[in-house]
């Protein structure tokens, strides 16, 4: 027999080999393949999870804007899509090692009617995706911290202050929020507020979020 026969010979048998295999290993075929397509669609379902709650993540961003001396305005920006409820500014005060922690919710510290507009007395309330808040002077942020924790303090006295901003997200189903730093620098005359950090660092963990939520209710 010629050899292109002979290998054309020994292919069919390969391919009817093969064939047969299959017929009879069908059922575990079957699994294998629905597991597989099982776990393709759970990696896509996975991703279209992530991808959604990253876009829905509360993203906060504490800046400093308008003036460069004390009396610069502290901004709180929602940088997520969704509405947050703002609970509470949670103000660390540190001077000579020691820190000053209070919670600063409202503008003022009278006991009058709550009459007008609400967010010209109080930070606490809803922000919109892309909403941004003027939550006062951080002179006066210092000062009506010390005011509640019944210190006595001077800006001038502080060698930094660190922001902490607490919102109920996704609902108000989880609390988040974002914080930073600024230090508190004499040049001459002038009172300087200023952070090394561009970006404001986001609240990530467990336990800062259970540290968080006693501080609010408290």
């Amino acid at each position: 027999m010629r050899p292109g026969g002979l290998a054309c010979e020994d292919t069919d048998t390969g391919d009817d080999a093969m064939w047969t295999w299959m017929q009879e290993n069908a059922a575990v075929l079957g699994v294998v393949l629905n597991a597989a397509m099982l776990l393709v669609w759970m990696a896509y379902l996975q991703l279209i999870f992530a991808s959604f709650r990253k876009a829905n993540r509360a993203v906060i961003h504490i800046a400093s804007a308008v003036e460069q001396e004390s009396d610069a305005r502290c901004l709180v920006t929602n940088m997520g899509s969704d509405t947050v409820y703002l609970l509470g500014i949670k103000v660390d005060l540190r001077r000579d090692g020691n820190t000053l922690t209070t919670v600063v919710s409202d503008r003022v510290d009278d006991e009058a009617p709550l009459g007008g507009d609400l967010r010209a007395r109080t930070n606490q309330g809803p922000l919109e995706g892309g909403e941004v808040l003027d939550i006062g002077s951080f002179r006066k942020i210092c000062e009506r911290a010390a005011r509640q924790a019944d210190e006595t303090f001077e800006p001038k006295d502080g060698d930094s202050v660190e922001i902490t901003v607490v919102v109920a997200a996704q609902q108000a189903h989880r609390l988040m929020g974002g914080y930073k730093r600024f230090e508190i620098m004499q040049e001459g005359e002038q009172l300087r507020f200023r952070s090394n950090d561009v970006l404001t660092r986001q609240i990530g963990s467990a336990m800062r979020r259970r540290s968080l939520a006693r501080a609010i209710a408290a």
